[in-house]
């Protein structure tokens, strides 16, 4: 029975989303009324297509729009409450979808946001403790979970995988998080403009400025903190971090690590082997040790620039090399050594 009720209830659906005006239905059977302006048989049609896109497996589902429910709560463990001018999508035994419902619906919620929760178990969050607009939140995946904060407005958050998590932080703008994979997680802001993106069960974060970029891949882990920096991670037990303005730290290969902290800094790691490799620009107390380069193409090498000084540069081409350019200004130190 509940099945038959799930075909006939999709044909409201196609008016809540504004393709026609509320479906007068019976078991299994979709009828038309004079607003529609179409037949049973199109209905029926209509139906079915609605059913293929969002509940295909027949497991159990809930759709709000503006706060109304499209299909019965009873025995139904599929949860979706949507404010006004909201849309909440759950499908999957377990699954809950929430958008601009506010704090206990004291602090007032959002406006025009979408949240889709697909899985066993999966979780989407938009505009939960209060006010937040036109907030993209997708979860698909046994046990994802995706949310967007309080105050966060035309933000994006995207788990994809099993046990998958992406979060966009309080008071983001314009911020996206991407976690694609089973185990990836991604969290942006809080700050503006800002991308974080894990694949493959790796982790990556963003934030604590503007206009920061993590991308972590294949179990690796970039933190991108400050204004207009970038990390970057690829590989197994690799980690990027940075934290300052404008630095750049990335690492390929795996059991590496970069770091950039300052103004300008960059770090770079492409390791040849397994042994472990780090890379350190900038240091030193905050912001004092500024345009720093620091890198290396080898394995089980060092190579650290800045650490008080400035426009030092420090780099290892080679295995087991340990190159340091640190505690003045314009130091250089390239091994093999060139002299």
């Amino acid at each position: 029975m509940r099945h038959a009720i799930r075909i006939g209830r999709l044909g409201m659906l196609a008016a809540g989303l504004g393709i026609g005006a509320a479906l007068a239905w019976t078991p299994g059977v979709a009828s038309a009324d004079s607003s529609t302006g179409l037949s049973p048989t199109e209905l029926a049609d209509l139906d079915q297509v609605l059913r293929f896109l969002f509940d295909p497996t027949g497991a159990d589902m809930q759709i709000s729009i503006s706060g109304m429910d499209l299909f019965p709560t009873e025995g139904n463990s599929a949860t979706a409450v949507a404010g006004m001018g909201d849309i909440a999508i759950a499908v999957g035994d377990g699954s809950t979808a929430y958008s601009g419902t506010g704090l206990f619906g004291l602090f007032g919620g959002g406006f025009g946001d979408f949240v889709f929760a697909d899985g066993t178990g999966s979780t989407a969050e938009a505009a939960v403790l209060g006010s937040g607009d036109f907030d993209f939140v997708w979860a698909d995946g046994t046990a994802s979970n995706a949310q967007v904060g309080l105050g966060a407005n035309l933000d994006s958050a995207i788990a994809i995988g099993t046990a998958s998590h992406a979060q966009v932080a309080l008071g983001a703008q314009l911020d996206t998080a991407l976690a694609d994979g089973d185990s990836s997680y991604a969290d942006a802001g809080i700050g503006n403009n800002d991308l974080a993106a894990a694949f493959a069960g790796s982790s990556a974060t963003a934030g604590g400025g503007n206009q920061d970029f993590a991308s972590a891949v294949g179990g690796g882990t970039a933190s991108a903190e400050g204004y207009v920096t970038t990390a970057m991670a690829n590989g197994a037990n690799t980690d990027a971090v940075t934290n300052g303005i404008s630095d750049t730290a990335t690492v390929f290969g795996t059991n590496a690590e970069s770091q950039a902290e300052g103004i300008g800094d960059m770090a770079s790691v492409i390791n040849t082997g397994s042994a472990f490799d780090s890379a350190l620009a900038g240091g030193g107390a905050p912001l004092t040790s500024n345009l720093d380069l620091a890198e290396i193409f080898g394995t089980g090498s060092t190579a650290v620039a800045g650490e008080g000084g400035s426009l030092d540069f420090a780099a290892a081409f080679g295995d087991m090399l340990n190159a340091m350019a640190t505690f003045d200004n314009f130091v250089i130190d390239i091994l093999p050594s060139l002299f």
